[in-house]
Formats: C-alpha cells, structure tokens, sequence
C-alpha cells in the first residue's frame, strides 16, 4: 500500500510540475502569431465561367486573407480574381464555406478583394472575428517571413523564408495573360507554388508585409507584392468608393545609377538622385521602357529610355510615388521631368488617363466566342493600340470553323471596319443567319500581317449576347448571393437580322475529267469533299474540325456517303463542296452503327437546269467479293489539294479484316468489316473509290480512326472495303425519304474476328466435319469466325470465344456470309455454334439498324453533355441506365465541381434515373444557384456521389433535338 501512494504522489507532482512549465514557459513567436493568423486564412475555390482577357474558362484554387472581418472583405491575387465573370467560395480553417463576390480587381497590380457576407457564417465564434492587419512599410531586407496558404493544393501550408530584394522588377510571366508592372515586387527563397497565389507574407507580429503573387519553375524564388496600392484602394472601397488609378500608358522600368549612367544620366543630376537617396537600397530611377500605342504618354511626346526625374514637386520618384502622383490626378494633366540623352526636358502636359476604362468590363458572345475590346495587358504584350480592334477571347464555333484563333484582333466585317466593340456588334448583328462574309483581322503578336476568313453566321444556336460588368459597392452588395452575381454581370440579347440567309442561284460543278483511263473519268463526278465541324463532344468525338472524301450514292435525292471518321457525330455542320468549286451545306440522316460509313443529304436541285456533265452523278456501286489478284484502279481527291483528283491503278494482294481496340473515352470503332490490301501505297488522299474496268464502284477508300494505348494518341488508316452494305442503306435511306416501305438493315450485335481453320482444329477441337465444310463454302480462305467481344444493346446466347459455324443454315466463313445471312433474317436468326467441343444450335437475336442520325437528343445542363449511351459504351457492358454525361463544358458547374465524363447520372437528390426524360422531370425543380446532390456510375460500376451548385445564368438548360431530318434547339 505504501508503494502504491509512493507512486500516486510521485505521478501527481509531475502533473503538478508540467502544468506550471506549461502556464510558465515563453512560447514561440511564431507559434502564437500563427494561433491568431490561421483563422482570418481562407482557401478560395474559383470557377472561370467564361474565357477573358487571355485567360480560359476553367476552374483553379489558391489563397486569400481577411483583411476586414467586419466588412467582410478578403485579399487576394487578381490573377485569381481576373476580369471575367466567375463563380468563386471561400473554405474558412473550420471547414466552413461562404460565396464570394468580386468588390475590386485592380486594373495593373496583382490584387483584388473580395467580399463575403459575414452573416452566412454559422459558426463565425470560431473563427474570433480574425483579420490580418496590412503592415506596407514593413517589410525590410533580412526580415524573417512565413508564407502561409494553400500551397499546391493542400489547403493550409506554412512556409518560411527571408526577405532578400525590396526592388525586384515587377515579374514577367509571358504569354497573352496578366502580368503585373510598374511596381517593385519583393522576393524571398519560399518555394511558393501553385495555390498559394494570394496567401500573406506574414512577419513574426502577425502583420502582412506583402502579398504573395508568383514564383519561378527553375528556382525557390517567390515573388511578393508590395501593399502601398493595395492599402489605398481598401480605404477608398471603406469609403464605398471606386479606387482612383491613374496611367500615362507607359511601362517603367527601375535601373540602378550605373544603367543610368550608360543611359546618359548626367553627372549633375546623379550626384542630386545621389544625395536624395542617401543610404537608400533603392538609388535608381525610373526609365521609360515601353510607350504603349495610342496612349497620353505617346502623344506626350515620351521616348523609351526617357529618365524620370520628377513628377510634379516630386523628385526622383520611386514607383509609388508616381502611382500615387497619377492616381491623385486622373482626367487632369500631369507634368513630368526627364532626362534624355543627357539634357533635362520637360515634356508636354499630359493627361492621366483612367486605368479602369482600359480594362474590358463588358463582352459580346458572337458564335459561342467571347470578344472584348483590347485590354492594356494585352496592347502591352503586342504593342498595340488598346482602344482599336475586338480582342478574340475564345474563337467558340464559328470563328473557329472559319479560322479565326483566339488571341486574334478583328477589324473588319465585310467593308465595315470594326475599331470598337459596338461596331463590330452593329455589323454582325445587320447580318441573317447563315450569312458568308469576310472577316479581317490579325494575330497578337502580327500585327503587321493580316489575313481574312470566311465566316458563316450561325443564329440558330448562338444568339448574340452583350455582357456588362459592375462591380458594386460595399454598400450595394446583396445578401443572397446569386443577386450579388446578377449584380454584376447583366445580359442583353442583341437583335440581329431576322431574315436568314439563303443561295437559290444554280450550282455549276467543273470536274476535271484528265485521267489515263476512261473508267477514271466516269466517276469524279461522283466523288466530293465533306466537311463535319462537331458542336459538342457527344459520342466520344476526338476532335472538331474533320474532311474526308464523299461519294454521291444517290445524285437524284443529293445523298453522300462518307466515312465515321468525317462524320464523327451527327450533331454539327456539315458541307460537301463539288470540284473545289460549289460548296454546299448538308445535313446527316444516317450514321451506321458498326460499319464505317454515313449518309449525308444536300440539296439536289441546286443543279437543276445544269448542263449535265457540270452535275453531279451517282457512283455506279455494284458490291462483289474482291479477290487476291483483282486489278482495280483508285480515284480519291488528294489530301494536300482536294480540288485534285487523283487515280493509281492496283491490284488487291491480301484479304484482312478492321481490328480496332476500344478507345479510352468510348467512340465509333468499325465492326464485321472485311478490307482489300494493295500491290502499292496509294498517294495520300481524303479517300475515295476502286473502280473496275467498266467503271463500276466495288469499293471504297475510307478513313479509319484508332486510339493507340502505348503512346495515348489518335491514329488514321485508309482501308479499301467493299460497298454491299453501303448499297443496301442507300436503298433503305432512299425508301425512308420517299416514305416508301423499306427494306430493314440487320446485323449481328456482336463483334466478330477470323481465326485460322488449323488453330480451330487444334485448340477449340473443331470436328473435321466442320472443318471441310467452312474450306468448300469459301475456298481458299482457310478460316472461321470467332466471336471477340458482345455488345450489351440485347439479349445473347453468344460467349466470347464461340465459333459462328453457320447462320439460317448456310455457312458463315467470311463478314460477307454473316451480311448475306442477316440481310434475309428477321428479329432473331437460327445460329450454329461451336463451344467447348461441342456443337450447339441456337436462335440469335439481331440487331435493326435505325434509319436515323445515331445520336438524335442531347440534353445540357450544368454544363454536362447527357445523351442516350451510344453504342460504343454498350460494348463497355450493361449501363444502369440511358442518361449518359459523354462530356462537360469548361467552365461551366459540372467542370468545376468535378464531375467526370463517360459516367451515368443514377440519382438527382435522391430521386431515381433512368433516362434523359426522368433526368430532365428531376432538375426541372431545381433553382438557379440551388446545391444538388447527383450519384453517378462509371463505365465499370463504381457509384460516386457529388454535389454542385447550379448557374443558370452562364449555363442555362437545353436541348438539342434531331426531328424531321434536322437537329433544333430548346431552352429548359
């Protein structure tokens, strides 16, 4: 018992004695600044809703600090903030989230604020009303910082580091994006990285002495921004006014008394800038180092290389004293003093302009591309004039069909010049929809060479939109924050010209008929080129912009066969173009879902009264088997010149069928199609026809598409395949067309390789019965069909691995049987099989090939492409159900919140999914700016569940609806 009180007091004295060194002991510095710091730090979640000023729409996470918890007000980069509409939160270190609306994005330095509505914190106790107190001046050389923030993404990092230079010039990131000048920036060896844009610079009181902004990929350098303009532009938003900013237009550099020196600095005025700075780290001044186009400054008569040596009664200034000098006389003429070439000079009086009117607020939605005016950054990187020319923000669809790239300036549409935004929109807006006109514009960076495209106006599903920006005050902010959002970006529809744009005037095609053989020369009247320019990314599409040659199956009813990999999806603008001569537009009524081949449809009696041999004719299709041996003869249309026909006689040496994997993103794959190979390497071509003597068509020359898994990227490879099937939709299409009853299409729902008779023998035990039966259906080809993968659209008795022995009683050797076998079949076809030795007689269903566009409904909403699963991702296995996400927009809440691609929606808020209409009846209740939950399901069955938050206002419900051979659209 003794011992046992022994050692209850021996262990009670020790509590006793660490209890004292805790109430006693000094804590570090540091650790009780970062007590009081950590909770006025938030994460910031931002989603860029749409392209602007050189920065894409998309969705990134970086740091901000409260600098006025009773305002509500939060620092951070710009470049965070940027100048366009976005959608942004902050994450408290209680793991509590709060919208943010934008109050002040500074047109030059790299900071803004944001304000978030001190009222929506539930639990606002926790956080101790925390701020961060700005300290500007004090930052000094050698001062001990701890750079806290969401460094690569990991919420809170706490990095250390010392202040090494007070007079860095300001960074210069590169590209047509935001970059940051006429300031020093400071800069330590932190190592900051991405996410931690915005966080404090903290010294050991807790007080922010800078803002981080940037660093360097190739060293532990971190770039910081000074607070001076920063703590002006807080007491003006304090006041609820609009920070005033002052510029000449001119970028300036700080360089040391020696560069000055050699810039014909004076000895008398270096001894005076000597004396001024007597002790001073930052002896310099400031120079001129780049006039920009159309500014005060230039017309100021300043030089690069110009010396500054006052403004007004200041002399020698550094850069906040100018920024404070110009700031404090925006609209009013400023006088400043230089030295150039040695000799002082006092230039004209020139007047500051405001730095807020030469950053774009507002923008024009033209084609799905967004444009504004130039901005200062980007007359800046391209020495241009900031107040002429529309600034290509994003291209979008037409634009980008027509050539146009981002980054472009526009100054013309048609004989109309476009200097400004309002021009540019009153001359697109007086044209109708499906109007051609030229556009003139140049590149950033090229001024000096423009060039002109033709763009095609397109209406019907963009309409022109105008938005303005404002920020609001501190006092004008709404409390629900979707109003705050509407506050400051408002939208106009801009009407356009209601009549749309028509071509009756006949089309007169010249084919140059100037081959070696006459059989050539029959059929370029029956080839063109096909252009598709896909819309969304539905369907698994691995591009935008894809040709491809044509081939008129039908001259009378305007139809074109073309490859899938030219008609990609049905959702998009199609065109075929005759000769090089007559282009005309096309809509796709067929996509076949497992053979490489579509049926596009112009309008044919654009060549009504035209000379015959100026007409297009129908291709002669006469399907047969090819044969090692057959002497054949290509005509195509050259890939590098496609109003050049090209022709080169072969002769078929190999018989092999299309093996294409599954792509990673699930697309088309051909399927069951057997392909002819050459004596010789056909010149490159957008495809073409084999011909034979007579100038009958027995096959085409058509473009297939395969995903390489080794290297990750998209392949082409031309095959020649016989046209038996493309005959046999060709007739169908026709029928369907003249509602007349047509014939049904058929095929197996499965996927079929060939297999060697011998390795049938020996490894799957196929009896010699068979075995002579399969050589005498198709002598000389030695081979059997085996099944490769199932294709989950219906019920199969089918396994991967079965031998197809025969189908309706007749053998199946060859792709050829199995068609001919289907052609004559109905819902279901009586099957032999071979499985594990034995065989085994079943009755298989088939599959009815739709007489339609493939993909014929998309519904968008949140920025999420949902469609009815495609037949590729059948073949990935059974879906849980028929509302499929093939893709998201950038930008849009179902990017930024994460939502992946190529998964099924299952559950919205609870309610059950099954297909795009009881999606649709789910959201229809949901409200703008509403949080939703969804579950969804992978291609492999893994259940997810995620939330986002709707923006109806950027990313408004729609539909896409393919009815009566054309394709409209809805607002939900």
């Amino acid at each position: 018992m003794a011992e046992r009180t022994k050692l209850a007091i021996g262990a009670a004295a020790g509590t006793l004695i660490a209890a004292w060194y805790r109430r006693h002991r000094r804590r570090d510095p540091w650790e009780a600044m970062l007590d009081r710091a950590l909770p006025a730090i938030v994460v910031i979640r931002v989603n860029y809703v749409k392209p602007f000023d050189g920065e894409q729409a998309g969705s990134g996470s970086a740091t901000g600090f409260v600098v006025d918890f009773e305002r509500g007000l939060i620092l951070t980069n710009r470049h965070v903030i940027g100048t366009g509409p976005i959608r942004a939160e902050a994450t408290f270190v209680n793991k509590e989230e709060v919208p943010l609306t934008p109050v002040y994005r500074d047109p030059v330095h790299d900071f803004g604020l944001f304000h978030f509505d001190v009222t929506k914190l539930r639990y606002a106790d926790e956080l101790q009303r925390a701020e961060i107190p700005l300290s500007p001046d004090g930052a000094k050389v050698g001062l001990e910082i701890r750079v806290v923030g969401n460094d690569s993404g990991e919420k809170i990092q706490i990095l250390a580091g010392t202040l090494a230079r007070l007079d860095r010039n300001a960074p210069l990131y590169g590209g047509d994006g935001f970059n940051d000048f006429n300031t020093f920036y400071y800069s330590a060896a932190s190592n900051t990285s991405g996410g931690s844009s915005g966080s404090p610079v903290l010294d050991s009181r807790g007080r922010a002495v800078a803002l981080n902004a940037g660093g360097c990929n190739a060293s532990a350098s971190s770039y910081y921004l000074p607070l001076h303009a920063v703590v002006r532009a807080l007491d003006a938003l304090k006041r609820f006014e609009t920070p005033q900013r002052g510029t000449l237009r001119v970028v300036w550099r700080h360089v040391t008394c020696d560069e000055a020196r050699r810039l014909a600095l004076s000895p008398a005025a270096e001894a005076l800038l000597r004396r001024h700075h007597h002790g001073d780290d930052t002896c310099g001044l400031l120079c001129v180092d780049q006039v920009i186009t159309g500014g005060s400054g230039s017309d100021a008569g300043l030089e690069p290389g110009d010396l500054l040596l006052s403004c007004g009664d200041k002399r020698f200034p550094d850069f906040d004293a100018l920024e404070s000098y110009l700031d404090a006389n925006v609209d009013r003429a400023v006088q400043l003093s230089i030295e150039r070439g040695g000799a002082s000079k006092s230039i004209r009086p020139a007047k500051a302009e405001s730095l807020h009117n030469l950053v774009p607020s507002n923008f024009l939605e033209f084609g799905g591309g967004v444009l504004h005016s130039i901005s200062l950054g980007t007359a800046r990187s391209g020495n241009l004039d900031a107040g002429v020319g529309v600034y290509v923000a994003f291209a979008g669809f037409v634009l980008d069909v027509a050539g146009v790239p981002a980054h472009a300036v526009l100054t013309a549409v048609g004989d109309v010049e476009t200097p400004t935004l309002d021009a540019f929109q009153d001359a697109v807006a007086k044209l109708g929809d499906g109007a051609r006109v030229n556009v003139r514009y140049y590149a950033v960076g090229d001024r000096f060479n423009a060039q002109v495209a033709l763009v095609r106006v397109n209406y019907r599903w963009f309409k022109l939109q105008r938005w303005r920006r404002r920020d609001p005050h501190l006092n004008e902010i709404p409390v629900d924050a979707n109003a705050s959002f509407r506050a400051c970006w408002e939208s106009t529809q801009i009407e356009t010209n209601p009549i749309p744009y028509t071509e009756d005037a006949p089309a007169a095609a010249t084919f140059q008929r100037s081959h070696a053989t006459a059989a050539a020369n029959s059929v370029v009247s029956c080839i063109c080129k096909v252009s598709f320019d896909v819309l969304h990314a539905v369907d698994g599409v691995h591009d935008w912009h894809f040709a491809g040659c044509g081939i008129v199956v039908d001259a009378e009813r305007g139809l074109v066969s073309t490859d899938r990999n030219t008609v990609v999806t049905a959702l998009g603008e199609c065109a075929v173009t005759f000769a090089a001569s007559v282009e005309l537009p096309a809509k796709v009524i067929f996509v076949h879902p497992t053979r490489n081949f579509a049926i596009v449809r112009y309008d044919a009696s654009r060549f009504d009264g035209v000379a015959p041999e100026r007409r297009p004719t129908s291709a002669p299709l006469k399907p047969r088997d090819l044969a090692v041996g057959d002497a054949l003869e290509f005509v195509g249309l050259s890939r590098t010149n496609p109003d050049q026909s090209l022709s080169q006689k072969v002769t078929v040496t190999e018989l092999s069928c299309v093996n294409i994997a599954q792509a990673h993103v699930p697309r088309f794959r051909a399927l069951n199609e057997e392909i002819a190979k050459f004596d010789q390497v056909l010149n490159k071509s957008l495809g073409g026809v084999l011909v034979d003597e007579d100038g009958s068509v027995s096959a085409t020359w058509s473009c297939y598409s395969f995903y390489s898994w080794s290297d990750e990227k998209n392949y082409e490879a031309f095959h020649a395949v016989g046209v038996g099937g493309l005959l046999d939709a060709t007739l169908a299409v026709a029928s369907n067309i003249d509602n007349k009853p047509e014939k049904p299409l058929r095929v197996v729902g499965f996927g079929l390789k060939r297999l060697p008779l011998s390795t049938a023998r020996t490894s799957m035990r196929l009896d010699d019965a068979w075995v002579e039966k399969l050589r005498k259906a198709r002598p000389g080809r030695s081979q059997v069909l085996s099944v490769a993968h199932l294709a989950h659209t219906q019920q199969s008795f089918l396994r991967e691995g079965d031998l197809l022995l025969s189908m309706n009683g007749t053998s199946t050797a060859t792709f050829a049987d199995v068609d001919e076998a289907c052609s004559h079949g109905g819902a279901s076809i009586p099957a032999t099989l071979w499985r594990e030795g034995e065989a085994l007689e079943v009755n298989e269903p088939l599959e009815r090939v739709p007489l339609g566009a493939g993909t014929e409904r998309v519904v968008v909403w949140a920025g999420l492409l949902l469609q009815k699963p495609h037949r590729s991702v059948l073949e990935m296995g059974e879906p849980p159900n028929q509302a499929y996400v093939s893709y998201y927009l950038y930008g849009s809440p179902g990017h930024f919140y994460g939502i992946k691609a190529c998964r099924f929606v299952t559950e919205v808020n609870s309610h059950e999914i099954t297909d795009l209409d009881s999606f649709l009846s789910a959201v229809s209740s949901i409200e703008d700016g509403e949080a939703v939950r969804l579950k969804t399901s992978d291609l492999q069955g893994q259940v997810v569940a995620v939330t986002l938050r709707t923006d109806d206002r950027f990313w408004p419900a729609h539909e896409f609806s393919f009815r009566g051979g054309d394709w409209s659209v809805r607002k939900l």
